[in-house]
């Protein structure tokens, strides 16, 4: 029996379990989720625990051997070097066993940087023609800049697209402004780490169609190491949750 959120409150706390078990029934495929921090805030940590609930995920590894990927690699996750998927991917598929992969290369040389950007480039185009894949963005902005991968328009177009393809793309970033807009309007969910930034907050209220007061207010009496969830469906509370640190 799924967790029921009161329908008259505007802020509700759960613990984390009880957010998982809430959240995993919740969390449709072809929604998005958002996860906006300092870095150290925990975002991996959160990622981890929310992608425990899909089969099929692909983590993108844009810094080349991100450490802070470590946690998915204690759930299980496997690295792949090179794509397309290999066959062992595939056969699970079919058995309707897990799927879940860290891509990515390790990078020394700046060669080896280009590399890694045409391969997560292609990973972006396949899962967007083949549907039904969790993809987890960590550290969007190095995804989405110009100047390091160039990939934001292949993020924005399947944040766009996959929802009817029963794509979801989990996206983790530090602040709205350094990212692609689609990456927060086309999020289903917003978790929001607290902040000091009025501007961040009333952008994100506006996103989430809530009143900026309102998540302010939850932001300033949150207890440390706490965050805001934020569902697009305005009729469903805010929820604060006690997020997971390793």
């Amino acid at each position: 029996m799924p967790l029921e959120l009161p329908s008259d409150v505007e802020v509700c706390g759960l613990t984390w379990d009880q957010f998982l078990d809430w959240f995993r029934v919740h969390w449709r495929p072809g929604q998005h989720v958002a996860l906006i921090g300092p870095t150290g805030a925990g975002k991996s940590t959160f990622a981890t625990g929310i992608l425990a609930s899909r089969r099929y995920v692909l983590a993108l590894d844009p810094k080349g051997g991100d450490s802070t990927l470590a946690t998915l690699t204690e759930q299980g996750y496997q690295r792949l070097t090179q794509w397309p998927l290999p066959r062992e991917a595939w056969d699970a598929i079919s058995e309707g066993r897990p799927a879940r992969y860290i891509v990515g290369h390790i990078t020394r040389t700046m060669a080896q940087h280009d590399q890694l950007a045409g391969m997560l480039g292609r990973v972006l185009e396949d899962v967007f023609e083949l549907g039904g894949f969790t993809v987890y963005c960590d550290e969007f902005q190095l995804l989405a800049d110009r100047q390091m991968m160039g990939l934001g328009k292949k993020v924005e177009l399947l944040l766009i697209a996959a929802r009817d393809r029963g794509s979801s793309v989990l996206n983790s970033y530090q602040a709205p402004a350094w990212v692609p807009t689609a990456a927060s309007r086309q999020a289903t969910w917003l978790v929001l780490w607290p902040t000091r930034d009025l501007d961040v907050v009333k952008k994100l209220a506006a996103i989430g169609g809530r009143d900026w007061r309102t998540v302010w207010s939850a932001m300033q009496q949150m207890p440390e190491f706490h965050v805001l969830v934020i569902g697009r469906n305005p009729r469903m509370p805010m929820i604060v949750t006690k997020a997971p640190r390793r």
